[in-house]
């Protein structure tokens, strides 16, 4: 409820040109055409798919009001803590102002959007957030949705919860409450799981353009074997997209192409390096996740590998 006090004291930056630009290592990401690899869950299928306390919580109290009449935004300012990660937009015509962001949000994203429009966002993740925006009002029905900010520094998998509420029970809804949480932990946890693999793993989700075509994937996570493979030290800067990691491995170690075949809908390139020995890419699409495995071509891929799926709450 703080974020709504503040943010009256804040001016809205309404009229002001000031573009908020994703970091420059994600520069692919800007452009009106852009979209995000984002998951979406409707309906009676959010249920079972909520891993915060607050956003499932914050879902529970609206299906309660709903019930018996249009939820307000009062309904559910009146239960946000300060320790929650909200964003609340108004629909102005065909964009959104911003009227309060959460002090622990602002933390966590790293940028203070209070104030700015949606016209001034115009990169991958805004993009998709803001189509799914004009769909719950429309339908006036919750969305709860999966995806990695353009605009955080660090690979942050999000999840979050976007409730339709209105001024008061006559009206249409105008407002989105989105309430956030990090899954990194989910990340990390794959990452511990499969640090002692003996096949390297790197996850990743696609950046798309505006036709709903991948242009390129986004790097999740990498774990300790693949990092070993593709000779990337700690101390060497990461690698931020699957095109930058096919990239380093023609122009950066000189591994050739060899050969590639499809199996179980998976790609499978085979390099050879400088040395003559042979590894094995594989590239599959895994409920919209990019899974790449590189090994020895001698090594076959462990039976746990389609675990990430329900690692990461896809299964």
């Amino acid at each position: 409820m703080s974020d709504i006090h503040s943010a009256r004291a804040a001016p809205a930056k309404i009229g002001q040109a000031a573009q908020i630009v994703p970091p420059a290592d994600k520069s692919g990401d800007i452009g009106a055409d852009r979209r995000a690899a984002i998951r979406v869950w409707r309906g009676s299928s959010i249920d079972g798919q909520v891993h915060s306390r607050t956003l499932d919580k914050a879902y529970r109290l609206w299906l309660y009001h709903r019930a018996t009449r249009q939820p307000r935004l009062r309904d559910l300012v009146v239960e946000t803590t300060m320790h929650d990660q909200t964003l609340l937009n108004l629909k102005l015509g065909d964009e959104y102002l911003t009227v309060a962001q959460s002090e622990n949000h602002i933390a966590q994203l790293g940028h203070d959007l209070r104030g700015s429009l949606s016209s001034e966002r115009k990169f991958a993740t805004a993009n998709s957030l803001r189509e799914l925006f004009d769909e719950c009002l429309a339908k006036n029905q919750p969305i709860y949705a999966r995806y990695i900010s353009s605009l955080s520094n660090r690979s942050a998998y999000w999840e979050t919860m976007i409730l339709p509420l209105a001024a008061d029970v006559h009206s249409k809804p105008i407002f989105t409450m989105s309430y956030m949480s990090a899954l990194n932990e989910k990340i990390d946890l794959l990452s511990i799981l499969y640090d002692r693999s003996p096949v390297g793993i790197v996850a990743a989700v696609p950046i798309m353009d505006g036709q709903e075509k991948t242009d390129d994937a986004r790097i999740l996570t990498m774990n300790v074997k693949a990092r070993e493979i593709l000779a990337l030290p700690e101390d060497k800067p990461q690698l931020h997209t699957v095109g930058e990691l096919i990239r380093h491995i023609g122009m950066g170690l000189h591994w050739t192409p060899v050969g590639n075949s499809t199996q179980d809908q998976a790609t499978v390139i085979t390099y050879q390096t400088t040395t003559g020995e042979r590894f094995s890419l594989t590239i599959e699409l895994l409920s919209g996740f990019i899974l790449i495995s590189v090994a020895p071509a001698a090594v076959e891929r462990t039976q746990g590998w389609n675990r990430f799926a329900r690692l990461v709450g896809l299964g």
